[in-house]
């Protein structure tokens, strides 16, 4: 079985889409075939019983383009003609439209012929489409177009040709064609670009690769690198292949494929992954896997696959004009041949029956969805919220769980100092001397953390300064040996340490410091938390989500970043595909998944969820891959995300309400069910100024959106409490870890100088349920 990508061209909505479907699976040696409608992707598996021309020409016969898929190029040249054809024929309608109400006469209506025939022709495609729907029996919103604006302009000849009435509506045609335009156009114009993300994705794998060949350094292709080659990785540069290391020390940067923080020490036996950066010393690496079967090519194969089978939202007007077109044109069939039954003229019966197919022309029923969309993601980009498509904002308001990257969205994605913990007998500045004087020469991010918490200060000199891998840094600063790294390297130089178990808990990495065989002092190092991220996640609780973390961090570190957040839900040392499979695992429930994450290695579970949004600090290929983009990197933004989508989804089902509404009142009427009573009778220019009046209601409908405030209200307790008993950092991260605990308790800082413990909370906690929780950890609460 092959798999093949084609893009197809001249579909308009789902049915069409469908129709695609029914002709290729048709074809002998077709296992499977799915048609995403908003990208003109079609991804075909098929045997050798079948060719790529063969399917082409099935797609062709069904009556529409297709072509051996080559990227988004297609998609951008579709947007600018729809563009350039909205643009030319608003610049003609605008001057008809003045000369139909400005001057009248023969000469008016020649002018409006010949001023409405371009119009239509540069239009022709809807008229081209909905003929073709309507011969195969499947008419949609093209047909209906078509209709509407062919009844305007054969009534427009008719009184010009016929009736000599003075009444020429050919504005009319020209006005409905332009504004389906229109609304096509702002449907397609952000249309996603997964070719791109693809692109992106796969320039991580560095061009070429240096191999060690009769022992002599060769560069080649990297994709030429054979399994069992050593390859040679110098600092700096990204790993070609999966391997082994055989030589050498470092520490990779492995975020693009785990979301790790924090780089991970490399030495002998360890494993290194395609597209990793390589920190700090050089490594020889044995290739376990050519460049096509690295861990790397394996998310470029999920991003693709989850990209052209994930299903195209339905659309209801789409569903709705499967079924009204056939009953408008019976209605206007019916009601000629009623009126001729009855004795009436044939102009007469021809004016009722085109007054019919005016007044229920879509114009309404097709700005429906597009103009709320237009106008919901221009709200969103003022708020920092921007929705790469209108299926992306269709989508998000049926979530019903969200699926969060911990680092670099829930956490800030760098660590930061967070306490500084002299030892006794020695201060804080002598504990900060100390760290930017060993880690000075450093570009390990921990070092960068400590570098960037002591600014004031300026590096001593120092000698035999010493990169332990995996431990630490030794130096010699005047007569001393000093050192700074992590517990290991403390027992190896024979200097004890205080029990940082609590710190570890909470998620916290602690560096120590020490001169001589004497401790000076401790800094913990951590991915913080951003501050509104516990609102955010309360938030989504509150709108009925079911909330969900997954990192590739040690379940240690991420179980305490989920407590401070408030996540209950928590999957650590996750990969790529991990995060992929727990949305597959998700959607298997019955849920609608919303994902959010910033780094390559959520790329696959962003396509793969039924609306992936990206932080805005994030990569590109996050952002690439994801249909919601948060420009700001604010978490609260998910939640007003998923506001906004239920506000435009409600605009639209009233916008829709209001079209068929509309069509279900004045049918009856331009047909002359009131005729014979009350002598009302609709005429065709009557039917055409009522279509515009409806489009004008949707319009102005939608324009409400324009002041609609997508931040969710929350309601969020500050509680301050006097504690007695607290002596120092470590009584402090005690009660912190105590109080985070509490579920509804978001955020929690004590300070042991002041006697201060302030939280906040996402809900009401009975006081004494956090009195008795500071007490059970043995302080005393002042009330």
């Amino acid at each position: 079985m092959r798999e093949e990508q084609f893009q197809v061209t001249g579909m308009s909505c789902s049915a069409c889409s469908a129709r695609v479907e029914r002709a290729v699976a048709a074809l002998p040696g077709v296992q499977s075939v799915q048609v995403n409608l908003l990208t003109g992707n079609m991804r075909v598996q098929f045997s050798n019983q079948q060719s790529e021309a063969g399917i082409i020409s099935a797609v062709e016969a069904a009556g529409y383009g297709a072509a051996v898929a080559q990227g988004a190029a297609s998609t951008k040249r579709e947007d600018c003609a729809l563009r350039r054809r909205f643009m030319l024929s608003l610049g003609i309608l605008l001057p008809l439209m003045a000369i139909h109400h400005l001057w009248h006469g023969v000469g008016s209506a020649v002018v409006q012929l010949l001023l409405t025939l371009p119009v239509l022709w540069l239009n022709r495609k809807f008229f081209i489409n909905g003929l073709k729907g309507a011969l195969k029996g499947a008419a949609n919103m093209d047909t209906l177009v078509a209709l509407g604006a062919g009844a305007a302009m054969i009534d427009g000849l008719a009184n010009f040709i016929f009736a000599h009435r003075g009444a020429y509506y050919f504005e009319s045609a020209a006005m409905i064609v332009t504004l389906i335009t229109l609304g096509k156009w702002l449907e397609s114009r952000a249309t996603g670009r997964t070719g791109a993300a693809l692109e992106k994705l796969l320039s991580l794998l560095p061009r070429t690769a240096t191999v060690l060949r009769d022992g002599t350094p060769t560069t080649i292709p990297a994709d030429a690198v054979q399994v069992g080659e050593i390859v040679l990785v110098c600092p700096g540069e990204r790993m070609p292949v999966d391997g082994t290391v055989t030589e050498g020390c470092s520490a990779a940067d492995e975020a693009a494929l785990t979301g790790e923080s924090l780089p991970v020490e490399k030495s002998p036996g360890c494993c290194v992954y395609a597209g990793t950066v390589n920190r700090n010393g050089a490594l020889q690496v044995r290739a376990d896997k050519t460049a096509e079967s690295s861990a790397l090519a394996g998310i470029v194969s999920l991003v693709g696959e989850a990209a052209a089978t994930k299903a195209p939202i339905s659309r209801l007007a789409d569903r709705i004009s499967g079924v009204f077109v056939p009953v408008v044109v019976g209605i206007s069939l019916l009601t000629a041949l009623t009126w001729l039954l009855l004795g009436a003229g044939a102009g007469f019966a021809v004016s009722c029956a085109i007054a019919v197919l005016v007044i229920s022309c879509p114009c309404a029923l097709g700005l429906a969805t597009p103009v709320a969309i237009m106008v919901g993601t221009g709200r969103g980009a003022e708020s920092g919220i921007l929705f790469r498509n209108g299926t992306a904002l269709e989508t998000t308001h049926r979530a019903t769980a969200v699926v969060l990257d911990k680092t670099g969205t829930i956490t800030t994605g760098h660590p930061v100092v967070t306490d500084i913990l002299p030892a006794t007998g020695h201060n804080t500045d002598e504990l900060l001397q100390l760290a930017v004087t060993l880690e000075s020469g450093s570009n390990h991010p921990l070092a960068e953390a400590v570098l960037q918490a002591a600014t004031d200060y300026t590096p001593e000199p120092c000698n035999n300064l010493t990169y332990i891998p995996g431990r630490g840094v030794t130096a010699t600063i005047g007569s001393t040996t000093c050192a700074a790294g992590n517990a290991a390297l403390m027992a190896e130089i024979g200097v004890c340490v205080p029990d940082v178990s609590a710190l570890s808990e909470a998620g916290k990495t602690s560096l120590f410091f020490a001169g001589g065989n004497e401790l000076i002092g401790t800094l913990t190092v951590a991915d913080t938390l951003k501050p509104e991220s516990p609102a955010a996640i309360a938030a989504l609780k509150q709108a009925g989500l079911r909330v969900l973390m997954i990192s590739g961090d040690n379940a240690r570190t991420a179980q305490a970043i989920a407590r401070r957040a408030g996540v209950d839900e928590v999957h650590a040392e996750a990969l790529p595909q991990d995060k992929d499979a727990l949305v597959r695992r998700l959607q298997a429930e019955g849920h609608c998944v919303a994902m959010v994450g910033d780094g390559i290695n959520d790329a696959p579970a962003l396509t793969r969820a039924d609306v992936g949004i990206a932080i805005g600090a994030g990569t590109d290929i996050a952002m690439e891959s994801a249909g919601v983009i948060l420009v700001r990197s604010n978490l609260m933004d998910v939640a007003a995300a998923l506001r906004l989508s239920r506000a435009v989804l409600r605009n639209i089902r009233q916008n829709l309400f209001w079209a068929l509404l509309y069509n279900s009142l004045a049918i009856p009427l331009a047909a002359g069910v009131l005729y014979p009573i009350s002598g009302w009778l609709l005429h065709p220019a009557v039917a055409a100024a009522a279509m515009g009046l409806s489009s004008f209601c949707v319009v102005t409908n939608a324009l409400r959106l324009r002041h609609f405030n997508p931040i969710p209200p929350l309601n969020m307790n500050t509680i301050t409490i006097k504690v007695e008993g607290m002596m120092c950092p470590h009584c402090e991260a005690h009660v912190t870890k105590a109080l985070l605990a509490i579920p509804g308790v978001t955020d929690c800082k004590a300070d042991h100088k002041a006697k201060l413990v302030t939280l906040t909370t996402s809900q009401d906690i009975p006081l004494d349920t956090l009195h008795n929780t500071i007490t059970t950890q043995g302080y005393t609460v002042v009330k």
